[in-house]
Protein backbone atom coordinates (compact mmCIF):
# COMPACT_ATOMS: atom_id res chain seq x y z
CA UNK A 1 0.00 0.00 0.00
CA UNK A 2 1.43 3.11 -0.91
CA UNK A 3 1.74 5.92 1.59
CA UNK A 4 -1.19 8.62 1.79
CA UNK A 5 0.22 11.83 0.75
CA UNK A 6 -1.43 14.98 1.34
CA UNK A 7 -1.25 17.51 -1.43
CA UNK A 8 -0.51 20.42 0.67
CA UNK A 9 0.91 21.12 4.21
CA UNK A 10 1.71 24.12 6.32
CA UNK A 11 5.34 22.40 6.81
CA UNK A 12 6.99 19.68 5.45
CA UNK A 13 9.86 18.25 7.44
CA UNK A 14 12.36 15.87 5.17
CA UNK A 15 14.19 13.71 7.30
CA UNK A 16 12.63 11.14 9.80
CA UNK A 17 15.38 10.71 12.58
CA UNK A 18 15.25 12.19 16.23
CA UNK A 19 15.79 15.80 14.51
CA UNK A 20 13.09 15.71 12.13
CA UNK A 21 10.99 13.78 14.85
CA UNK A 22 11.61 16.51 17.28
CA UNK A 23 10.94 19.23 15.40
CA UNK A 24 7.68 17.90 14.15
CA UNK A 25 6.48 16.82 17.59
CA UNK A 26 7.61 20.58 19.24
CA UNK A 27 5.85 21.91 15.47
CA UNK A 28 2.37 20.14 16.06
CA UNK A 29 2.32 20.92 19.53
CA UNK A 30 1.81 24.29 18.39
CA UNK A 31 -1.33 23.32 16.34
CA UNK A 32 0.57 23.63 13.45
CA UNK A 33 0.03 21.26 10.12
CA UNK A 34 3.30 19.29 9.64
CA UNK A 35 4.19 16.39 7.71
CA UNK A 36 6.89 14.31 8.40
CA UNK A 37 8.67 12.74 4.89
CA UNK A 38 10.72 9.83 5.19
CA UNK A 39 12.78 7.53 2.96
CA UNK A 40 12.79 4.53 4.71
CA UNK A 41 10.79 3.52 8.45
CA UNK A 42 11.36 6.52 11.09
CA UNK A 43 15.61 5.77 12.34
CA UNK A 44 16.31 3.42 9.77
CA UNK A 45 19.20 6.06 8.81
CA UNK A 46 21.77 8.13 11.03
CA UNK A 47 19.65 8.26 13.73
CA UNK A 48 18.94 3.99 13.67
CA UNK A 49 23.10 3.51 13.25
CA UNK A 50 24.17 5.80 16.20
CA UNK A 51 26.22 5.15 19.22
CA UNK A 52 23.57 7.03 20.74
CA UNK A 53 25.62 8.78 23.48
CA UNK A 54 24.55 11.12 25.58
CA UNK A 55 27.73 13.29 26.16
CA UNK A 56 26.98 17.35 27.59
CA UNK A 57 31.00 18.40 27.23
CA UNK A 58 31.34 21.19 24.72
CA UNK A 59 33.57 23.84 24.45
CA UNK A 60 31.49 26.00 23.62
CA UNK A 61 28.19 27.21 25.12
CA UNK A 62 25.48 26.94 22.28
CA UNK A 63 26.31 22.93 22.03
CA UNK A 64 26.88 22.66 25.72
CA UNK A 65 22.66 24.28 26.03
CA UNK A 66 21.42 22.21 23.50
CA UNK A 67 22.72 18.86 24.89
CA UNK A 68 21.83 20.00 27.73
CA UNK A 69 18.35 20.97 27.22
CA UNK A 70 17.89 17.52 25.84
CA UNK A 71 19.49 15.38 28.26
CA UNK A 72 16.71 16.68 30.20
CA UNK A 73 14.36 15.40 28.05
CA UNK A 74 15.98 11.70 27.60
CA UNK A 75 15.67 11.75 31.45
CA UNK A 76 12.32 12.31 31.94
CA UNK A 77 11.06 10.64 28.59
CA UNK A 78 8.04 8.73 29.78
CA UNK A 79 6.69 12.06 31.74
CA UNK A 80 7.88 14.54 28.71
CA UNK A 81 7.24 12.18 25.40
CA UNK A 82 5.66 8.82 26.83
CA UNK A 83 6.51 5.65 26.68
CA UNK A 84 9.58 3.59 27.80
CA UNK A 85 12.62 5.10 29.69
CA UNK A 86 15.04 5.33 26.90
CA UNK A 87 18.22 6.84 29.50
CA UNK A 88 20.54 4.83 30.83
CA UNK A 89 22.45 7.18 33.18
CA UNK A 90 25.77 5.08 33.45
CA UNK A 91 28.09 8.17 33.81
CA UNK A 92 30.36 9.75 31.14
CA UNK A 93 34.00 10.53 30.88
CA UNK A 94 35.82 12.20 28.81
CA UNK A 95 39.58 11.76 28.73
CA UNK A 96 42.36 14.14 27.64
CA UNK A 97 45.62 12.33 26.72
CA UNK A 98 49.33 13.29 28.68
CA UNK A 99 51.32 14.88 25.95
CA UNK A 100 52.67 18.02 24.36
CA UNK A 101 48.93 19.65 24.46
CA UNK A 102 48.26 18.53 27.76
CA UNK A 103 48.99 22.07 29.85
CA UNK A 104 46.83 23.80 27.43
CA UNK A 105 44.29 20.78 27.28
CA UNK A 106 43.95 20.45 30.64
CA UNK A 107 43.72 24.61 31.31
CA UNK A 108 40.44 24.87 28.46
CA UNK A 109 38.93 21.74 29.90
CA UNK A 110 38.97 23.45 33.51
CA UNK A 111 37.09 26.56 31.84
CA UNK A 112 34.74 24.15 29.77
CA UNK A 113 33.54 22.69 32.68
CA UNK A 114 33.13 25.80 34.27
CA UNK A 115 30.96 27.27 31.43
CA UNK A 116 29.21 23.52 31.52
CA UNK A 117 28.35 24.08 35.10
CA UNK A 118 27.07 28.06 34.51
CA UNK A 119 24.37 26.11 32.04
CA UNK A 120 23.42 23.67 34.53
CA UNK A 121 25.56 20.51 33.60
CA UNK A 122 27.02 18.32 36.19
CA UNK A 123 30.16 17.63 35.29
CA UNK A 124 33.53 18.22 36.97
CA UNK A 125 37.19 17.78 36.15
CA UNK A 126 39.14 15.16 37.73
CA UNK A 127 42.45 13.82 37.85
CA UNK A 128 43.73 10.19 36.92
CA UNK A 129 43.68 8.97 40.20
CA UNK A 130 40.13 10.14 40.74
CA UNK A 131 38.47 9.01 37.93
CA UNK A 132 40.79 5.12 38.90
CA UNK A 133 38.98 5.45 42.63
CA UNK A 134 35.64 5.93 40.52
CA UNK A 135 36.68 2.81 37.98
CA UNK A 136 39.57 1.09 39.68
CA UNK A 137 39.58 -1.25 36.48
CA UNK A 138 40.72 1.38 34.13
CA UNK A 139 44.12 2.12 33.07
CA UNK A 140 45.70 5.95 33.38
CA UNK A 141 48.72 6.66 33.02
CA UNK A 142 48.25 7.81 29.41
CA UNK A 143 45.79 11.03 31.00
CA UNK A 144 46.39 14.08 31.89
CA UNK A 145 43.05 14.70 33.07
CA UNK A 146 39.37 14.19 32.70
CA UNK A 147 35.99 15.57 32.56
CA UNK A 148 33.23 13.44 34.73
CA UNK A 149 29.55 13.58 34.08
CA UNK A 150 27.45 11.34 36.54
CA UNK A 151 24.33 11.48 35.34
CA UNK A 152 25.11 11.29 31.48
CA UNK A 153 25.41 8.14 30.02
CA UNK A 154 23.52 6.75 26.71
CA UNK A 155 20.10 6.27 24.99
CA UNK A 156 18.02 3.54 23.07
CA UNK A 157 18.50 5.35 19.73
CA UNK A 158 16.05 3.48 17.81
CA UNK A 159 12.96 3.61 20.29
CA UNK A 160 13.68 7.26 21.59
CA UNK A 161 13.66 8.40 18.01
CA UNK A 162 10.42 5.81 17.21
CA UNK A 163 8.58 7.17 20.51
CA UNK A 164 9.63 11.06 19.42
CA UNK A 165 7.85 9.97 15.75
CA UNK A 166 4.47 8.58 18.05
CA UNK A 167 4.55 11.52 20.04
CA UNK A 168 4.56 14.48 17.26
CA UNK A 169 1.92 11.84 15.73
CA UNK A 170 -0.29 12.32 19.20
CA UNK A 171 -0.09 15.92 18.94
CA UNK A 172 -1.08 16.00 15.64
CA UNK A 173 1.80 15.47 12.99
CA UNK A 174 1.50 13.26 9.96
CA UNK A 175 4.43 11.05 9.38
CA UNK A 176 5.14 9.43 5.61
CA UNK A 177 7.35 6.73 5.76
CA UNK A 178 8.65 4.56 3.04
CA UNK A 179 8.40 8.55 0.55
CA UNK A 180 11.75 9.75 -0.42
CA UNK A 181 11.63 13.13 -0.91
CA UNK A 182 13.10 13.55 -4.62
CA UNK A 183 13.12 16.81 -4.91
CA UNK A 184 12.80 20.74 -3.45
CA UNK A 185 10.62 22.72 -4.76
CA UNK A 186 11.19 26.77 -5.11
CA UNK A 187 9.61 29.76 -7.11
CA UNK A 188 11.44 32.79 -7.34
CA UNK A 189 13.61 33.44 -3.85
CA UNK A 190 10.72 31.46 -2.03
CA UNK A 191 10.94 27.26 -1.42
CA UNK A 192 7.12 26.01 -2.25
CA UNK A 193 6.94 22.70 -1.15
CA UNK A 194 8.63 19.48 -2.16
CA UNK A 195 8.22 16.44 -4.43
CA UNK A 196 7.52 12.58 -3.94
CA UNK A 197 6.94 9.70 -6.05
CA UNK A 198 3.65 10.25 -5.54
CA UNK A 199 3.61 13.92 -6.40
CA UNK A 200 4.19 17.84 -5.86
CA UNK A 201 3.28 18.53 -2.13
CA UNK A 202 2.93 22.25 -1.59
CA UNK A 203 4.12 23.89 1.61
CA UNK A 204 4.91 27.24 3.00
CA UNK A 205 7.82 25.98 5.16
CA UNK A 206 10.27 23.52 4.03
CA UNK A 207 12.60 21.92 6.99
CA UNK A 208 15.55 19.88 5.42
CA UNK A 209 16.70 17.63 7.98
CA UNK A 210 18.10 14.91 5.47
CA UNK A 211 21.25 14.43 7.04
CA UNK A 212 23.92 13.56 4.11
CA UNK A 213 20.99 13.63 1.56
CA UNK A 214 20.26 17.31 2.34
CA UNK A 215 23.70 18.57 0.05
CA UNK A 216 22.10 17.24 -3.02
CA UNK A 217 18.76 18.09 -2.21
CA UNK A 218 19.36 21.59 -1.43
CA UNK A 219 22.01 21.88 -4.27
CA UNK A 220 19.43 21.10 -6.82
CA UNK A 221 17.85 24.57 -5.76
CA UNK A 222 21.03 26.38 -5.92
CA UNK A 223 22.00 26.17 -2.39
CA UNK A 224 25.51 25.05 -1.80
CA UNK A 225 25.82 23.06 1.17
CA UNK A 226 29.37 22.19 2.76
CA UNK A 227 28.29 18.97 4.27
CA UNK A 228 29.89 15.72 3.30
CA UNK A 229 28.30 11.65 4.06
CA UNK A 230 31.17 10.15 5.90
CA UNK A 231 31.39 6.52 6.52
CA UNK A 232 31.65 5.52 10.14
CA UNK A 233 31.95 2.15 11.96
CA UNK A 234 31.27 0.51 15.22
CA UNK A 235 31.36 -2.91 16.81
CA UNK A 236 29.83 -4.98 19.70
CA UNK A 237 32.01 -6.91 21.88
CA UNK A 238 31.44 -9.60 24.27
CA UNK A 239 33.05 -9.01 27.50
CA UNK A 240 35.34 -11.70 28.72
CA UNK A 241 33.67 -13.49 31.73
CA UNK A 242 36.48 -12.56 33.90
CA UNK A 243 35.70 -8.92 33.15
CA UNK A 244 32.07 -8.42 33.44
CA UNK A 245 32.32 -4.66 35.31
CA UNK A 246 30.06 -1.68 34.13
CA UNK A 247 31.61 0.73 32.65
CA UNK A 248 30.98 4.46 32.22
CA UNK A 249 30.78 5.81 29.09
CA UNK A 250 33.72 6.60 27.97
CA UNK A 251 35.02 9.64 25.12
CA UNK A 252 38.54 8.53 25.04
CA UNK A 253 40.49 11.34 23.03
CA UNK A 254 43.53 9.44 24.71
CA UNK A 255 42.71 6.01 23.31
CA UNK A 256 41.14 7.03 19.96
CA UNK A 257 37.63 5.93 20.69
CA UNK A 258 34.22 6.03 22.62
CA UNK A 259 32.40 3.28 23.62
CA UNK A 260 29.02 2.57 26.48
CA UNK A 261 27.71 -0.67 27.69
CA UNK A 262 25.62 -2.43 25.22
CA UNK A 263 23.25 -4.64 27.01
CA UNK A 264 24.19 -7.66 28.94
CA UNK A 265 27.59 -8.34 29.09
CA UNK A 266 28.52 -6.37 25.93
CA UNK A 267 30.71 -3.00 24.64
CA UNK A 268 29.67 -1.23 21.67
CA UNK A 269 32.96 0.43 20.38
CA UNK A 270 33.84 3.36 17.70
CA UNK A 271 37.56 3.65 16.75
CA UNK A 272 39.15 7.15 15.27
CA UNK A 273 40.16 6.68 11.92
CA UNK A 274 38.76 5.17 8.95
CA UNK A 275 37.23 6.75 6.25
CA UNK A 276 35.79 9.83 7.90
CA UNK A 277 39.26 10.89 9.18
CA UNK A 278 40.45 10.35 5.78
CA UNK A 279 37.47 12.69 4.59
CA UNK A 280 36.43 10.82 1.96
CA UNK A 281 33.22 11.38 1.27
CA UNK A 282 30.22 8.31 0.56
CA UNK A 283 27.60 8.08 -1.74
CA UNK A 284 24.68 8.18 1.01
CA UNK A 285 22.77 5.80 -1.02
CA UNK A 286 25.70 3.15 -1.75
CA UNK A 287 28.46 2.64 1.17
CA UNK A 288 28.87 -0.35 2.47
CA UNK A 289 27.17 -0.96 5.99
CA UNK A 290 29.17 -3.86 7.20
CA UNK A 291 32.15 -3.01 9.29
CA UNK A 292 35.67 -3.56 7.73
CA UNK A 293 37.70 -7.35 8.05
CA UNK A 294 40.09 -5.45 9.96
CA UNK A 295 37.67 -3.38 12.36
CA UNK A 296 36.64 -6.00 15.28
CA UNK A 297 40.34 -6.23 15.95
CA UNK A 298 40.68 -2.07 16.38
CA UNK A 299 38.23 -2.22 18.17
CA UNK A 300 39.23 -4.42 20.95
CA UNK A 301 42.68 -3.18 21.15
CA UNK A 302 41.71 0.44 21.05
CA UNK A 303 39.02 -0.19 24.35
CA UNK A 304 41.99 -2.37 26.40
CA UNK A 305 44.10 0.39 26.22
CA UNK A 306 42.09 1.86 28.81
CA UNK A 307 40.18 -0.96 30.41
CA UNK A 308 42.94 -3.84 29.85
CA UNK A 309 40.00 -6.36 31.20
CA UNK A 310 38.57 -6.50 27.47
CA UNK A 311 41.74 -7.49 25.48
CA UNK A 312 40.03 -10.91 25.49
CA UNK A 313 36.93 -9.51 24.09
CA UNK A 314 35.03 -11.14 21.67
CA UNK A 315 33.13 -9.73 18.52
CA UNK A 316 29.37 -9.68 18.19
CA UNK A 317 28.48 -7.56 15.46
CA UNK A 318 29.09 -4.29 14.24
CA UNK A 319 28.04 -1.61 10.87
CA UNK A 320 28.75 1.13 9.37
CA UNK A 321 26.51 4.41 9.19
CA UNK A 322 27.12 8.11 7.92
CA UNK A 323 27.96 11.53 9.52
CA UNK A 324 26.93 14.52 7.88
CA UNK A 325 30.36 16.45 8.20
CA UNK A 326 30.72 20.43 7.88
CA UNK A 327 34.27 21.69 7.87
CA UNK A 328 33.91 22.75 11.08
CA UNK A 329 32.79 19.76 12.92
CA UNK A 330 29.67 21.40 14.22
CA UNK A 331 25.75 21.28 13.15
CA UNK A 332 23.98 24.02 10.57
CA UNK A 333 20.49 24.88 12.07
CA UNK A 334 18.61 27.62 11.35
CA UNK A 335 16.91 29.57 7.87
CA UNK A 336 18.23 28.80 5.15
CA UNK A 337 18.86 31.72 1.84
CA UNK A 338 15.39 31.06 0.73
CA UNK A 339 12.52 32.24 1.81
CA UNK A 340 10.27 29.95 4.11
CA UNK A 341 13.45 26.85 4.15
CA UNK A 342 15.12 26.34 6.85
CA UNK A 343 18.13 23.64 7.95
CA UNK A 344 18.99 21.61 10.45
CA UNK A 345 21.86 18.98 9.60
CA UNK A 346 25.46 18.82 9.33
CA UNK A 347 25.38 17.89 12.87
CA UNK A 348 28.62 15.76 12.30
CA UNK A 349 28.21 12.87 14.44
CA UNK A 350 26.23 14.56 17.61
CA UNK A 351 22.80 15.37 16.19
CA UNK A 352 21.18 12.54 18.26
CA UNK A 353 22.07 14.09 21.69
CA UNK A 354 21.06 16.95 20.72
CA UNK A 355 17.53 16.20 18.75
CA UNK A 356 15.21 16.93 21.62
CA UNK A 357 16.52 20.78 22.14
CA UNK A 358 17.13 21.38 17.95
CA UNK A 359 13.16 20.54 17.65
CA UNK A 360 12.29 23.35 20.31
CA UNK A 361 14.88 25.80 18.62
CA UNK A 362 13.98 25.26 15.36
CA UNK A 363 9.92 25.19 16.66
CA UNK A 364 10.76 28.94 18.34
CA UNK A 365 12.57 29.95 14.77
CA UNK A 366 10.17 29.39 12.92
CA UNK A 367 7.02 29.89 14.57
CA UNK A 368 8.10 33.07 16.53
CA UNK A 369 11.40 34.34 14.28
CA UNK A 370 13.33 34.51 17.82
CA UNK A 371 14.91 31.96 20.68
CA UNK A 372 14.26 33.19 23.86
CA UNK A 373 16.54 30.44 25.83
CA UNK A 374 19.89 30.14 23.42
CA UNK A 375 21.29 32.13 20.55
CA UNK A 376 21.08 30.69 17.25
CA UNK A 377 23.67 32.43 15.20
CA UNK A 378 26.88 30.02 15.33
CA UNK A 379 24.44 27.76 14.16
CA UNK A 380 23.74 29.54 10.65
CA UNK A 381 24.89 28.58 7.20
CA UNK A 382 26.07 31.60 6.27
CA UNK A 383 28.76 31.26 8.86
CA UNK A 384 30.76 29.59 6.21
CA UNK A 385 30.60 32.34 3.82
CA UNK A 386 31.58 35.29 6.30
CA UNK A 387 34.73 36.96 6.31
CA UNK A 388 36.87 36.01 9.00
CA UNK A 389 35.06 32.76 9.17
CA UNK A 390 37.55 30.33 10.80
CA UNK A 391 37.97 27.14 13.53
CA UNK A 392 37.86 26.62 16.22
CA UNK A 393 34.30 27.99 17.28
CA UNK A 394 36.03 28.54 20.77
CA UNK A 395 39.18 29.20 22.28
CA UNK A 396 38.81 26.09 24.82
CA UNK A 397 38.21 23.77 21.85
CA UNK A 398 40.73 21.00 22.38
CA UNK A 399 44.15 20.43 20.50
CA UNK A 400 44.69 16.36 19.64
CA UNK A 401 47.62 14.93 18.04
CA UNK A 402 45.07 13.20 16.01
CA UNK A 403 41.71 14.01 14.34
CA UNK A 404 38.99 12.75 16.97
CA UNK A 405 36.88 13.16 14.37
CA UNK A 406 34.02 15.24 16.49
CA UNK A 407 32.80 18.75 17.31
CA UNK A 408 33.62 20.31 20.62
Amino acid sequence: MEPLIPPITDIAVVGGGIVGASIAWHLAARNIAVTVFERGTIASGASGRTGALLRQHYSNRPEATLAHESLKVFRDWPEIVGGAPVHHPTGLVLTLAAGPHADANVARLRRNVAMQNGVGIASEAITPDRLRDLQPFVRVDDLAAAAYEPTSGYADAVAATRGMARAAARAGARIVEGCPVLALTAQGDRVTGVVTPSGPVRAGVVVCAAGPWSTALLGAIGVSLPVAALRVQIAILHRPLAFDAPHFVYLDTAAGMFCRPYGPGCSLVGVSGGDQHDHVPVDPDRYEQRVDAEYPGRAISAIARRIPGMTGAAFLNGRAGLYDMTPDAHPIIGPGPLDGLYLACGFSGAGFKKGPAVGRLMADTIVDNRCDWLDPAPFRLDRFQADGWQRPWSENEYVFETDFGHGF
